[in-house]
């Protein structure tokens, strides 16, 4: 007896639609794209993202009219960002042979790699910082000062061979006169696959100003002066750990006035995305010791907490991390013309 095995087809279920969903107010809503209309605020799945390591933030889209409109949601990439606040003190011919200036810093810088320029070599850079100081005046005007200083540039970081770029640095100076300067930084280097580097670094004057100063308490006189950034060059040895991301440099040369001029500057990461930051510059006036010396010397010391936003840490090795430090009163020094 033979018995013949009949065979089943199944026949595979045809994909299904799903229905479009309707809102309160009878409108259609389209359920791939997970977006719910109820009255004329659009909600959608991109309410729920969340902080990535794509850099973006979640915000949702927000309806304009009531037939479903929408408007662009930026989205920021923090990975791009470092942020940084601390305290400072500085001093130099503007503060006229008297009290140091001892203020507050805050700011950030911010970069981004330039793909379609250099062949992705390049990256931008962007940096703005805030000083608040002399905020019990002086022994010669009872104004408090308050800078702002931005700095806009290009640079390019290696593993191994040159490394460098330039950036301008704008600052505006509030204080017993309103002064505006620009000057050019720029920096080369040749890095070792060790870490280390040796290069050169400078700072040029690209602007000079004229001010009306009010000088004298309490009874100011007014007098016209014009002032220059300070042009400096020096030698530089900067290390990077890799094991710590630590990174510290030290540098010695001379301004185009005949001074000295040392410094040393050093980051270390303490926490994923903290690092701690300390630096300071000394300008070793020609005019040695003395009421004249004194007048002209020039130095700053700071100390500054580092914040890395983002997926972005601060061991991270990061080909977009910025170059120059934004312009502050450790590398734009003022002197009279």
């Amino acid at each position: 007896t033979f018995i013949q095995e009949e065979s089943v087809l199944q026949a595979q279920p045809e994909p299904v639609t799903p229905e479009p969903a309707v809102a309160a107010t009878g409108k259609a809503v389209t359920p791939e794209e997970g977006i719910v209309i109820q009255g004329d605020v659009v909600y959608g799945s991109s309410l729920s993202e969340t902080l990535g390591c794509d850099g973006g933030i979640g915000c949702g889209k927000l309806g304009i009219c009531t037939d479903g409109c929408l408007i662009p949601c930026p989205r920021i990439d923090w990975q791009k960002w470092e942020f940084f606040t601390g305290v400072s003190g500085f001093t130099g011919p503007a503060n006229r042979g008297g009290h140091g200036s001892f203020g507050f810093n805050e700011g950030f810088n911010w970069t981004s790699s330039l793909d379609r320029i250099g062949w992705g070599y390049l990256t931008a850079q962007a940096g703005f910082r805030a000083v608040q100081s002399g905020l019990s005046g002086t022994d010669f005007t009872e104004e408090d000062r308050k800078q702002t200083f931005v700095t806009l540039g290009l640079f390019r970081r290696a593993d191994w061979g040159l490394q460098g770029g330039a950036v301008v640095d704008y600052m505006h100076d509030d204080w017993y006169y309103d002064m505006d300067l620009l000057q050019v930084r720029a920096e080369l280097s040749w890095m070792y696959p060790s870490g280390h580097e040796f290069g050169f670094w400078m700072a040029t004057d690209a602007d000079h100003a004229r001010t009306n100063s009010r000088v004298g308490v309490p009874f100011p006189t007014t007098t016209t002066e014009e002032w220059r950034s300070t042009d400096l060059y020096a030698f530089f040895f900067r290390h990077t750990s890799c094991d710590t991301g630590a990174v510290g440099r030290i540098f010695g040369g001379f301004t185009g006035s005949k001074d000295g001029l040392i410094g040393a500057d050093l980051t270390v990461p303490f926490a994923t995305q903290w690092a701690l930051d300390a630096e300071f510059t000394y300008l070793i006036p020609e005019e040695g010791s003395g009421p004249e010396g004194s007048s002209e010397e020039g130095w700053n010391v700071g100390l500054y907490l580092v914040y890395y936003p983002g997926c972005k840490t601060a061991y991270d090795k990061n080909y977009n991390k910025p170059l120059f430090d934004t312009g502050g009163n450790g590398n734009f020094f003022v002197d009279r013309k």
